[in-house]
């Protein structure tokens, strides 16, 4: 079968080349639009319980968090204008704009980019804490209130209907109910005045209120500005914070790199520039994607490697005319291997990469065994 084979190729040679040329062109086109990959999937088994629960944690609670380091010392961040500048940012990285309004740096900037891909699942930050902790106590604080109201209500009905079951006329009725009323607004108060005390709450808390903040998130107990041990995760200590950007599960390698692309670009734009630091994106998805390009540059140099290494055997080790050719037909067999991964959708792992000097020194091989019989015979 294969003296057939070589007897029909050697018959028709340049049906032969031509037919090998096209199929290395278009192996070598595929190949150049695989991309690398580094995810856990390429180096863990899908069927192991490790991925398993991995996959299920990205599902319920998002990716890998990307984060934003805020280099700046922490009184600096909360207790400055920084402080509207590091919200600004979780707002953009977040892709939060209002309907109508044209996110900062226009349509086209990283917010805007942000906004209409909506890669991140949840963003969470020094800004995005203290907002939430205000808006909290705002809720808590007019919840109690309307409770208070219907209770003093409640208490004033209550007092008019047991004073006129007695037989007191309308007015002592209504003097008691008053009497009721204003016993649960005092309770009320004195509930409110102790907690003010307890924590130092002189107003209502808001955003800009120095005092509160400071009270909020710093532990008098400790050195001045070191932030409280509970708020670790956003402050993991007094010369810096975090801002997490939890990427949505089930991004492509291409979006995921658009997204860190967008977040980097976005740190650097002049609206949330710091007044005394800056900011620097980290994180397992940044270190993946570093893993992707250093694959890339790896491939390269192993493949240019490879090949100077074999031509410069064949060269030494053989006599024939034709010394290089089975080079050529392993750079051929390589193309077509590479673009068929593409073809199939199997990603180009730190595996793979290992095996292309390999998969070329087979190809040498069996070329030159191939050459080596046509030539006997």
């Amino acid at each position: 079968m294969i003296a057939r084979l070589m007897g029909a190729c050697a018959r028709r040679p340049v049906a032969v080349v031509v037919a090998v040329l096209l199929l290395a062109a278009a192996g070598a086109f595929f190949a150049l639009r695989l991309e690398p990959s580094a995810d856990i999937e390429t180096l863990v088994g899908s069927s192991t319980p490790g991925f398993a629960a991995t996959q299920d944690l990205q599902r319920r609670f998002g990716d890998d968090a990307v984060y934003v380091v805020v280099r700046e010392p922490v009184s600096e961040v909360v207790l400055t204008e920084d402080l509207n500048r590091v919200l600004g940012l979780e707002g953009c990285l977040s892709g939060n704009v209002p309907d109508g309004a044209t996110p900062p740096g226009g349509r086209a900037g990283p917010c805007g980019r942000l906004a209409r891909r909506r890669p991140a699942k949840v963003v969470f930050g020094p800004g995005t804490f203290l907002n939430t902790a205000v808006n909290q106590i705002s809720d808590q604080l007019s919840a109690a209130t309307a409770a208070q109201r219907a209770a003093s209500a409640k208490a004033a009905r209550a007092a008019r209907k047991v004073a006129l079951a007695q037989g007191r006329t309308s007015a002592e009725a209504s003097r008691l109910a008053t009497q009721a009323r204003k016993l649960v607004e005092a309770q009320f108060l004195r509930d409110i005045l102790t907690i003010a005390l307890r924590y130092g709450i002189t107003s209502a808390p808001r955003l800009d209120d120095p005092s509160f903040v400071q009270r909020l998130v710093f532990d008098p107990a400790r050195p001045a500005g070191t932030p409280k041990t509970r708020f670790a995760s956003i402050f993991p200590s007094r010369e810096g914070a975090l801002i997490q950007v939890r990427l949505r599960s089930g991004l492509s390698e291409r979006e995921r790199r658009e997204a860190i692309a967008d977040i980097r670009a976005a740190a650097q734009m002049p609206q949330w520039r710091l007044t005394k630091g800056d900011y620097a994106v980290t994180g397992a998805p940044v270190v993946i994607q570093e893993l992707s390009r250093s694959i890339s540059r790896s491939i390269v140099i192993l493949l240019i490697v490879a090949v100077l290494v074999m031509a410069l055997t064949l060269l030494l080790a053989l006599r024939t005319r034709l010394r290089l050719l089975p080079l050529a037909v392993a750079l051929v067999a390589l193309a077509l291997t590479l673009g068929l991964m593409e073809l199939l959708g199997i990603a180009l792992t730190m595996a793979a990469v290992a095996v292309v000097p390999i998969l070329i020194g087979l190809a040498v091989d069996y070329a030159i065994q191939i050459q080596t019989r046509m030539q006997e015979t």
